[in-house]
């Protein structure tokens, strides 16, 4: 028997034995927010967004070191499953934020074995976390470099973070698939449109840009902006609390506004968007002096600061890559039970929550 038909017998034995679940929870632990959907998988091509729940964290729940508090978290977890009514016991969890590292390094040509040794004896010339203190994976991409060498992605999770999460979900009897880096969830819905990009999460604090070469995370770096940066702007100007600036930046288009009456906080407004870009430019510009052959097609914006109306069109203005806003509705369905206007308002939030759902598709490969 030769070594494709064997490596076809062992899947068709696995997925015998562990058929691939129809609907998945997707959940998405943010620093503030947290974002849990329901994904039906039985039709892969068409995956259906059954529930979901956006929900702010408790005061007692935020801060890098709250994940210990297995008690609260499960209660807090368990009462907006229950309140959704949430019928999958299965999971994938999109850890992000401080609590994963991703980074390119080139290896020697070595089986997946010695380079998984490899990576193991030498990841903390790597890798920000105290030794032993971390799970470490990698997964090989893209040919041989002009050097010889073999491109890798590394990706790291404190060990207490992960412990913490199983903990977690194993007091909620929920089943964890996979934990799934953030970045990989929020890129797993687009893989198919970009290649070879910068993708900019900017989520409610702060902006996570990581720039993707063949498909893969090679670089990443944390920007000090996040909507509440527009929203701080706009509740000032217009003398309006927080949380209504943060709906406001999203319907009415004051970044491209030409009336007079609105000319301080527009000017305010692109002032952060100008500066922003110009973070954005030059990380990437001091990737492509280090890789030559780097190239990058567009800029994607998803999360939530990606909903200041016009933010796509005034930053394409700015770079000289072409900016674009992902649409996850392009990609999934929801139930027609809800209100379509309310789903446009949160869906860029969904996005890290539905593609960790998705990598529940993936199990069984």
């Amino acid at each position: 028997m030769g070594s494709g038909a064997l490596v076809n017998l062992k899947k068709i034995l696995y997925n015998m034995l562990y058929p691939r679940p129809e609907k998945v929870l997707g959940l998405d632990l943010g620093a503030d927010r947290v974002k849990i959907v329901q994904v039906n998988l039985k039709n892969l091509q068409n995956p259906e967004v059954t529930d979901y729940a956006l929900t702010d964290l408790p005061a007692e729940l935020r801060g890098p070191d709250t994940l210990s508090d297995v008690e609260g978290w499960s209660t807090f977890l368990s009462e907006i499953i229950n309140k959704h009514g949430f019928s999958a016991t299965n999971c994938v969890l999109a850890i992000g934020g401080r609590n994963a590292f991703i980074r390119e390094i080139a290896m020697p040509p070595m089986s997946r074995e010695e380079m998984q040794q490899a990576i193991t004896w030498d990841s903390t010339q790597y890798v920000p976390y105290e030794a032993d203190s971390y799970y470490v994976d990698f997964d090989i991409f893209s040919d041989l470099n002009k050097d010889g060498q073999q491109p890798v992605i590394l990706a790291a999770t404190p060990k207490v973070v992960v412990d913490s999460l199983l903990s977690i979900t194993d007091k909620m009897e929920l089943n964890v698939l996979r934990m799934d880096v953030e970045v990989l969830s929020i890129y797993r819905p687009m893989q198919d449109l970009y290649k070879d990009f910068v993708l900019v999460d900017m989520g409610q604090q702060y902006a996570l840009m990581t720039i993707f070469q063949k498909g893969a995370p090679v670089a990443q770096r944390s920007i000090p902006w996040g909507a509440v940066n527009f929203a701080k702007i706009i509740a000032e100007k217009m003398n309006i609390s927080i949380s209504s600036a943060l709906e406001t930046m999203e319907k009415e288009a004051l970044l491209t506004s030409e009336a007079a009456e609105e000319q301080a906080v527009r000017d305010a407004l692109r002032a952060e968007v100008d500066a922003f870009a110009k973070e954005v430019r030059r990380t990437s510009d001091y990737y492509i002096l280090n890789k030559k052959d780097a190239s990058f097609t567009n800029l994607v914006l998803v999360g939530r600061g990606s909903k200041l109306a016009g933010i796509a069109g005034y930053m394409d203005d700015l770079l000289d890559v072409k900016v674009a806003i992902f649409n996850i509705l392009d990609k999934v369905k929801f139930d027609s039970r809800f209100e379509k206007k309310k789903v446009a308002e949160n869906a860029p939030s969904l996005v890290a929550a539905i593609g960790a759902a998705l990598a529940g598709g993936e199990s069984n490969d």
